[in-house]
This record gives C-alpha cells, structure tokens and sequence, in this order.
C-alpha cells in the first residue's frame, strides 16, 4: 500500500471514529483528540493502537499516555506508560489503565497517585468509575495532605470526590502533627476536616487518649464526639461515659450517661449520668444520681446528690464541693442527710443546710444546720445550730437519752461520740443504769429519769450513755423513778426519732 493510500485509510478511518463518536455519545464511546504521533489500525481484531503524546477524552475524563488500545466493538481502552488523567480538579496518575464502558469497569495499576486539591492519595492498584471519579483500592492506600503531616492509611478505602470523603477499612491509621487515630473503619472528610469513626477507635492527642466505639473528631479544631465506652485519659483525670464531648477550643468537655470520673491527683471520683468539666477553670459540675467519693488519707467520704459542683482553690491546691438536693453521706465514723452541703477542703469542714440530720453508732444529731470539723481526715468534732439536739436509742428503741440546746459541739473521738457541751437552754434527759451482780451475772437496771435543764451544760458519753454531767450555772433537774415517768416527760421538745432516713451503705445511697 502506497503512502496516498494509508493516508486515504486512515482519513477515513479517524472520521468513522469521531463520527461513530458523535452519534454515540450516549453509548460511553471514546473520542481521539489530536497529537498522537502514530496510528494503526487492525481490522481483524477491531483495534486501533495509538502510540506518542496520546491524548483522549473518555466520559469526562481528559486522558494522556503514551500508547493505548482502543477496541471500538467492544468499548475497550488500555493506556499504557506515564498515564495521566483529569476529571476536573481531580488529576490521577499510574503505570497502565483500563476502562470498559459497556461493563462500566476502570482499573488503575502502577504506582497510582489520585490528587484532589491539597489531598493525595497513593497506592498499587485502584477501581476507577470514569463517570462520577469515585476510586477504590482494596491492597493498602495513603492519602496525605500536601506540606503537612497529616497521612491516613488503610488496606482498603474509597474516595468520593464529589463529597469530598474517604472512606476507610481495616487497619485504618490517622496521623497529624499531635494526634494520631486507630481504628476499623474511618470516613474522612476533608473539606470539613472531619473523621467520623465507626468500631472501637484510640485516639492521642497530645498528652490525652480516647477510646470510642464511633462518632467523630475534627482533626482542625480539635473537637469531637465520643460514644459507646468512650474514655478520655491524660495526667490529672480519667473520664468513662456512654458519650463524650471534647472541645478543645473551648477547653471544655461534656458526658453524658454512666459518668465515671476521677480526678488523680486530688483523689476525687465522681459518677453520675451528666458532668462537664471546665478544662480553664478547672470547675466540674455534676447532675443527675451523682456519687462523689473523696479519699482521704485516713477515711472516705461519699456523696450522694442531685447536683454537684466543685470549684479549686489554686493558690492552696484546695478545693470546694458544693452538693445540692437530697443529700447523702456516708463513711465509717458518721452518716447523714440534708437539702445541701458544702466541703471546704482547705479548712477540713463539711457544712450542711436545710434540716441536717447526723447518725454515729446509736446517736441521732440534728440542727437547723450544721459543721463537720476533720482533722487529718478524721472527724474532730460536730457543730450543730438552732434548734440542736441530739437523741441516743437504748435498750432497742424503748427508751433514748437526749440533749438539746441552741448550739451543741459533739466531741468525737475515734468515730465515737465521746462529750457534748450544750449553749443555751441546754437540757438533758437521760436514764441513768445501775448495776447488780448474782452468782456471776451482771444485770443492768435503768434506775431512772433525769432531766436536767440550765443554761450551758457538758455531757460526757460512752456509747450512748451519760457518764457524767458537767454544769457552770446551777441547774434545775427533777428524777422519776422507772415506774412514776409519765409520758409527756420522757421527750425533748420535737422529739423525733429518723432511723428510715439513715444510710444504711454506699451501695443504697441512691434509695
């Protein structure tokens, strides 16, 4: 065949081809652009091989390459050596190509580099949708930001161009200057600078860690959204919750259902369904069934309430704890109830309000109000104002000795209530014992009532009953042997006697 006659075959082979091209658009035909520097066509296979600064169109897709073979039957095309291809802002480059439209299948191999913007993605092998840009790779993939660390790796992933998302699964790592995240499954969005997670996911940044089972973390503004035991960890606290909420920026963080939370250093735990701490501040607040348990050197403390809140005292590394609505405490020296309670940890005091009730072995405290003095976290002694009093049950209910007065300090000691020095239309009513001994048994006899009244008195205690009497202004008192007591004698003013309220354990602080 002479040159004039290869010339004339191909003419007319490039114009069926554009033709064939124009009329089926609809059909994902490809369509030859200018430049390439050889072309043969062999009609027993039906191919047409390009050769030299290939360049075409397929589905939107702007192609280069050095050769490639195109099977117009069969809507075949193989791009081989310094492919190239670009789908809008979306350029991806490999070894070799291969797309077929009537299966609508692309695959990608060699050395394949996906760039979308300041993301690139690389890997071995991909499978490319020429229509929409979306590309999978299932043989491990990076997708890295341009002039920063930030990397995510994975055996397989998807990218979805027109979103803006990766999709990642198994083995999925996210890295960042200080923050780094492992995980089964990742979706990243990196117009939003967010990762959402999905299986249970650790996350660093910086100093803290984070567990999760899924939600999500801006990787820019460092915020996020931890459910399903989620944890948060760093040096000073632990928190475990159902869901957390992290936000750096603000330097607050939020949980929400099955709150467990520990200060380390100030040997605070905290359960509750809501808590959120202020990470500038350094204030926890606490709502909703909370527990507090303060352990102290010697003793602890627990704390049952509605409503916590502790604020620190920097200057002293001290803290206060504000307890609100129906309020419970339990260790192994006292028990007691009110409406609200502050611990003031600098001055060792626990102050409580709003109809205060104490219990001590068989002894019932009450007052308008009153102070817990601690000395080396152990209970020192009780202040207890207005309308004080204090009731001892004997013999099992039948009968109490009491002490009311304006104001009472209940000296403890060992946990024990050992004296009572009463201010104020100070009274006394006790039932003093004897003691009788027959053929070795020693039977012991309430010999009596005695009511004692004066201005300011000193009772002195062992287990409840009255070992002595100390007065400075003469006082007036009356004795009624056991069977001459008559009834309205053997009470103080508003005597009440609350066993029910008292907490029994930690275990039942909530009833």
């Amino acid at each position: 065949m002479n040159l004039k006659k290869q010339l004339l075959n191909y003419a007319l082979l490039s114009s069926a081809f554009f033709l064939s091209n124009y009329l089926s658009a609809q059909n994902n035909v490809l369509k030859l652009l200018p430049g390439s520097k050889k072309a043969n066509y062999y009609e027993e296979i039906d191919l047409l091989k390009l050769e030299g600064n290939v360049n075409f169109e397929y589905l939107k897709n702007t192609m280069f390459c050095d050769s490639a073979y195109y099977y117009e039957d069969a809507q075949i095309v193989r791009a081989f050596g310094n492919v190239h291809i670009i789908k809008e802002a979306l350029n991806i480059f490999c070894d070799s190509a291969y797309f077929n439209s009537r299966e609508d299948k692309s695959k990608l191999w060699g050395r394949v580099k996906m760039r979308d913007g300041d993301y690139k993605l690389t890997t071995d092998s991909i499978d490319y949708e020429s229509e929409t840009g979306r590309a999978t790779y299932r043989t491990f993939g990076q997708i890295q930001k341009m002039n920063s660390s930030e990397h995510i790796t994975s055996k397989v992933g998807y990218f979805y161009p027109d979103t803006k998302n990766y999709h990642f699964q198994d083995s999925v790592r996210y890295n960042n200057d200080n923050l780094s995240m492992a995980t089964d499954t990742l979706r990243f969005s990196y117009k939003e600078q967010i990762s959402y997670f999905y299986g249970k996911t650790y996350i660093k940044k910086d100093s803290i860690d984070i567990e999760a089972d899924f939600g999500w973390f801006h990787t820019k503004n460092n915020q996020g959204y931890l459910h399903g035991d989620a944890m948060l960890r760093d040096p000073r606290k632990i928190l475990y919750a159902d869901t957390i909420i992290y936000n750096d920026s603000l330097e607050k963080i939020e949980a929400k259902e099955n709150v467990h939370f520990t200060e380390l250093e100030s040997k605070l735990n905290i359960q509750s369904n809501y808590l959120l701490k202020n990470e500038s501040t350094n204030e926890t607040f606490a709502s909703d069934c909370v527990l507090a348990e303060i352990i102290q050197e010697n003793d602890t403390i627990y704390i049952h309430s509605d409503t916590l809140k502790i604020i620190p005292d920097s200057i002293v590394n001290k803290k206060k704890i504000f307890a609100y609505y129906d309020v419970k405490l339990f260790n192994s020296q006292i028990q007691a109830k009110c409406d609200s309670l502050i611990f003031v940890d600098q001055a060792e005091a626990i102050k409580l309000y709003e109809y205060p009730m104490i219990w001590s072995e068989n002894a019932e405290l009450k007052g308008d109000s009153m102070k817990i003095q601690l000395r080396d976290s152990i209970i020192d002694h009780i202040d207890i104002y207005d309308n004080a009093s204090i009731l001892m049950e004997l013999d099992s209910g039948v009968l109490y000795n009491q002490i009311s007065g304006k104001i009472i300090v209940a000296l403890m000691q060992k946990g024990k209530l050992v004296q009572t020095d009463v201010k104020g239309s100070a009274t006394s009513i006790y039932y003093p014992e004897s003691e009788a001994s027959t053929d070795s048994i020693v039977t012991i006899k309430r010999m009596g009532l005695n009511k004692l009244e004066a201005s300011s008195l000193t009772v002195h205690l062992d287990s409840g009953e009255v070992k002595g009497i100390t007065y400075r202004t003469q006082p007036t008192g009356v004795f009624y042997p056991m069977d001459l007591i008559k009834e309205k004698d053997k009470r103080i003013l508003n005597f009440s006697w609350n066993p029910f309220l008292r907490p029994k354990d930690v275990a039942t602080l909530d009833n």
